[in-house]
């Protein structure tokens, strides 16, 4: 079948030379755990809680994520790119994944995405670098949010500094919570934080 046929290839390019040294290394595999971690202390799960995460990737943050709610919530993963999402989507419920996400292939700029519906939002690694506009980016992933609602975010630290972080919360307005930096392997250092409404903001919006 075709389907299996994708599924396949997929598997196997997950192997590939050119991806596989990668996805192996203990740089990458740290960050995964890191954020992992991150998620589960620091961001509360309530009955009904809606997630979004933007850049699906190879899906496996996307996956933890749906575990990690264990049908308390909903999760919606959001990707420009096609393959990318019906890929995702195909394996998922191939695997038979018990909360599966909600797959929309939609660019994070467009206008028609729901606004003030999640209660997080988690933008990771590469993708905010992909969209080519810091700002306008986290802009766009802030107003996807509910006005109590959080942006977990993790980035590369030489590819976004915290400063750049700084500055740009500081002309919004918004607080950084609970930011923590990890630079066990030089070659890869990061760091995550929440990216949240000020309270006098939340009661004026």
């Amino acid at each position: 079948m075709e389907t299996d046929r994708k599924l396949l290839d997929y598997y196997l390019a997950l192997k590939s030379p050119e991806a596989a040294e990668w996805n192996l290394s203990p740089e990458c595999l740290y960050a995964e755990c890191m954020t992992r971690d991150y998620v589960r202390r620091y961001v509360a799960l309530k009955d009904g809680i809606r997630v979004c995460n933007v850049g699906i990737g190879t899906g496996d943050w996307d996956d933890y994520l749906g575990y990690w709610l264990n049908g308390t919530g909903t999760l919606t993963s959001i990707d420009i790119d096609p393959e990318i999402c019906s890929i995702f989507s195909m394996r998922q419920h191939r695997e038979g994944h018990p909360n599966r996400s909600v797959v929309k292939n939609q660019n994070i700029f467009d206008v028609d995405l729901p606004s003030a519906y999640f209660d997080l939002v988690t933008l990771i690694g590469s993708t905010v670098i992909e969209t080519g506009d810091f700002d306008r980016c986290i802009d766009a992933c802030m107003s996807l949010l509910k006005r109590e609602g959080c942006l977990l975010f993790m980035a590369h630290l030489s590819r976004n500094p915290v400063k750049e972080l700084v500055d740009y919360a500081k002309d919004r307005d918004l607080r950084i919570e609970q930011l923590e930096q990890y630079d066990t392997f030089s070659k890869y250092p990061f760091y995550i934080c929440k990216l949240k409404r000020n309270s006098l903001q939340n009661e004026i919006s």
